[in-house]
């Protein structure tokens, strides 16, 4: 191989290299904890739920006893 083609191959690699890393940077997983403790959940806080959202919770649940 000649110099010019070591230099158009080196410059391939090189534009793939960095398309790639730029690709592995997704947006989504920006601020995601990268440490986790155990036991400990970290996601959003529950929303209470409604006494009438309890009650056909217990509806739906006696349904499923024999």
């Amino acid at each position: 191989m000649s110099v010019k083609h070591l230099d158009r191959l080196f410059s391939a690699a090189a534009i793939g290299t960095a398309a790639l890393l730029l690709a592995a940077c997704n947006e989504s997983e920006l601020d995601r904890p990268l440490t986790y403790d155990k036991g400990v959940y970290g996601g959003p806080q529950d929303e209470v739920l409604t006494e009438e959202q309890r009650r056909e919770l217990r509806r739906r649940t006696d349904l499923q006893r024999f």
